[in-house]
């Protein structure tokens, strides 16, 4: 029996209490399934993920820590001074970390204490905080619909004998119905939106909790309009040995599923919970201007700094690279939310 077999069976138990003939699964929870499944989920797979060699999947900002991690500790702490906040009372959170990839681990910093919660782990945040995640939120579950004859249909997933194939349904998620009113119409025919709703669930969950501080994210997503209007096929793919493809339903728990995140939510959730000083712009910006001395101190003629870490911020801020295809996203907390809001 092969993996995506174990995958199938596992999603059929899912559906043993779906009534009718049809057993459907919403989107997101297929996904959900797929990436964050007990037993065969691509998340909780301890095999490693990233890099630039063929047994793994895909390569992201933290495969550069020689210089990811000064950028980031100075970025962190010019935000706290400009917050009030002393870094050396404020506590460092990575979620969202690879096995053996947290940025901290065993390096000096300014911080009262670093801690790394794995994608899949439960998040629980309290205090003064420097929150910090790299390619979170397209990690997370997501819905997906497409607009048919003057209507928007819910794409779904079919279970049946011959496996899983996507069927277009009026909707029925309460995730999709929510956004139906947001959704333009009239739209061209078959034009495909993946809702990253995953996404907007997991902001909510981190920033309602009891905690002030700062919050930085790296990751890639558009605006609404871009997802509505410039994306005809959707943002969803999957990722494998470095190969992008539009089959979702292949290689379940074995390859990397993902959509664009929507920065419009994002904005607007920490806009909600007191967060201020609310910053989007590209990797390139976000380093430039929040970590100038180490970019002004590598490329310095007489710096010292070896051509391993010049390569590795070459890498983050080079347009055609990292510097343009990811965002960065960061926001002040001065007084938390209280549990009760």
């Amino acid at each position: 029996m092969d993996f995506t077999e174990i995958a199938s069976q596992a999603i059929r138990q899912a559906l043993e209490s779906a009534s009718g003939s049809n057993r459907l699964l919403g989107f997101n929870q297929f996904v959900e399934i797929a990436l964050y499944h007990t037993e065969f989920g691509y998340y909780r797979s301890q095999r490693e993920r990233v890099g630039r060699n063929s047994e793994t999947d895909f390569f992201t900002a933290t495969s550069l820590k020689e210089s990811l991690r000064p950028i980031l500790l100075e970025a962190s702490i010019g935000l706290l001074k400009k917050s009030g906040l002393d870094p050396t009372k404020t506590d460092w959170v990575e979620i969202g970390a690879e096995p053996g990839s947290t940025l901290l681990a065993g390096v000096a910093n300014p911080f009262a204490s670093s801690q790394a919660i794995r994608l899949g782990e439960p998040i629980s945040l309290k205090g003064d905080l420097v929150v910090f995640s790299n390619e979170l939120f397209d990690a997370q579950p997501f819905n997906s619909v497409i607009y048919r004859g003057r209507a928007w249909l819910e794409r779904m997933v079919e279970v049946s004998d011959s496996g899983l194939r996507i069927v277009e349904k009026p909707p029925i998620s309460t995730e999709v119905i929510s956004l139906l009113d947001s959704l333009p119409s009239p739209a061209p025919e078959g034009y495909i939106v993946d809702l990253p709703t995953g996404s907007r669930v997991l902001i909510d969950h981190i920033i309602q909790q009891p905690w002030k501080g700062i919050f930085i994210a790296l990751d890639y997503g558009k605006t609404w309009q871009a997802i509505t209007h410039d994306s005809p096929r959707g943002t969803a793919r999957s990722y494998q040995h470095h190969r992008q493809s539009p089959n979702l339903l292949e290689n379940i728990g074995q390859q990397d599923l993902t959509c664009h995140i929507c920065w419009d939510w994002m904005e607007e959730a920490l806009c909600q919970n007191r967060f201020q000083s609310i910053d989007l712009e590209s990797q390139e910006s976000f380093v430039l201007k929040k970590a100038p001395d180490f970019v002004r101190g590598v490329f310095e003629s007489d710096s010292g700094f070896s051509d391993t870490i010049k390569g590795t911020l070459r890498q983050l801020i080079h347009p055609s690279l990292m510097g343009q295809k990811f965002q960065s996203l960061s926001a002040i907390r001065t007084e938390p939310v209280s549990r009760s809001q």
